[in-house]
């Protein structure tokens, strides 16, 4: 890979990062459930010590900061974190499922009143009837739950939509949905939907009750400390696609996000992850699409033929071409894949004000034995959308929800070691 000429540097941001002791940013031990962060698992989530520390980094040195806006929000984790710091937020995202856990999370309800309703839904769940005339009409419903595990869950539901307050509801249904998951018959350490194996799934007979019990308390405790916080502004929940935003011209001071690592079918798969919680919500706006088709509509879904867009770096260049001698098909998709991203990156310019900044938390992925050096990806291809690098840095990722090895070539028994750490970096937009 070519070595990258030396990256221009705002020396207050660089200042106060080498002022730093050494292994902060890898935040080993730390609880990264506090607040709100802990309601709800969901892959490759971004700990909440990072994008605190990159506001408070950039907020203490610019305090006309206002504003902030994560364009792949995920579970809500920067969102979360910018409220704390008093910014008024928006996040954006593709997957019904992560704007439903964002809402909750970046909602402080009543501690009082929202124990009331749940009291009152424990009390009554359980009296609720249900039978196979009120299953959820799905594909492979059977396959990857339990009969008993599915009348309970109709109970649940049908409990939640009948007592809890519209107000109250995202914050059940986040209770639901991760049920949903801790009962199902799929192997929950893993993000890709992968069922039991005969023997675990012959011993499996989870107690739906009780779990949803467990997690509803979790999140009550979660949210009574987010409360006494009490975040004045809501957040800006949209479900906007990163390669179109509906945000007015430089709308934004500041940008936290950890992009996808690439599309979904072959990095972490969202779309899979979420779709049986999608499966049993009602949470589709008429722009999504069906859930077993979330992952074709995100980052690199879509491969195409041929390049449909010309993109301004080297570096990925130099990588494709490694890749293409090998296998040009897999070239393609990832071609792809950054095609769809340099598109972000041209919206994520244009609703940035001139002087604000953009932080990003950056896996580099491995294809075919060439790692994909995203981070300087990025960098090279906001260039010419008016984006400076102010600093640059790396993390460990000691405790991140990702697989150690995975099968890029298909080839049983064939493994490569996935990322193990995190780029850093943050850019500033200057006027063109």
């Amino acid at each position: 890979m070519p070595v990258s000429e030396p990256l221009p540097t705002n020396p207050e941001l660089e200042q106060a990062l080498d002022s730093l002791p050494a292994g902060y940013w890898d935040f080993a031990s730390v609880d990264t459930k506090e607040w709100t962060h802990g309601y709800h698992a969901y892959p490759a989530m971004m700990i909440p010590q990072v994008a605190r520390s990159l506001i408070g980094l950039v907020q203490e040195r610019y305090p006309d900061i206002r504003s902030l806006f994560d364009p792949f929000m995920g579970s809500g984790t920067s969102l979360v974190e910018g409220l704390l710091a008093g910014l008024a937020v928006a996040g954006s995202d593709l997957n019904p499922l992560s704007r439903l856990l964002a809402r909750a999370k970046t909602t402080a309800w009543q501690p009082d009143a929202l124990g009331g309703t749940a009291d009152t839904l424990m009390n009554t769940v359980r009296r609720v009837p249900a039978d196979e005339r009120d299953w959820p009409d799905f594909k492979n419903l059977t396959f990857w739950f339990k009969p008993a595990v599915i009348h309970d869950l109709v109970r649940i539901k049908r409990a939640i939509q009948e007592i809890v307050p519209d107000t109250q509801k995202p914050f059940f249904w986040v209770v639901f949905s991760d049920t949903v998951r801790w009962v199902s018959n799929s192997r929950n350490a893993e993000f890709k939907l992968y069922r039991l194996d005969a023997r675990r799934l012959e011993a499996w007979n989870p107690d739906t009750l009780k779990v949803f019990a467990k997690i509803l308390d979790r999140n009550l405790r979660g949210n009574a400390l987010f409360y006494g916080q009490r975040p004045r502004t809501a957040a800006d929940i949209r479900a906007f696609d990163a390669r179109q935003l509906g945000f007015r011209d430089e709308y934004f001071d500041l940008m936290v996000t950890s992009p996808p690592y690439g599309d979904s079918r072959t990095t972490v798969a969202y779309g899979q992850f979420s779709r049986l919680s999608l499966e049993w919500l009602d949470l589709a706006e008429p722009v999504d699409p069906l859930p077993r088709h979330l992952d074709r509509a995100m980052l690199g879904g879509n491969p195409q033929e041929r390049s449909v867009r010309a993109l301004n770096s080297p570096v990925l260049r130099q990588a494709l071409d490694v890749i293409g001698d090998q296998d040009p098909a897999r070239a393609r998709e990832v071609l792809t894949f950054y095609e769809d991203l340099d598109r972000s990156l041209a919206e994520l310019a244009r609703v940035l004000r001139a002087g604000g900044f953009q932080c990003w938390v950056v896996g580099n992925r491995t294809v075919k034995g060439v790692q994909l050096l995203t981070d300087q990806i990025i960098m090279e291809l906001s260039e010419p959308y008016g984006l400076v690098p102010q600093a640059a840095f790396s993390r460990a990722i000691p405790s991140k929800r990702m697989p150690k090895e995975n099968s890029p070539t298909n080839e049983t028994g064939k493994k490569a070691r996935t990322m193990n750490g995190e780029q850093i970096f943050i850019l500033r937009k200057q006027s063109l």
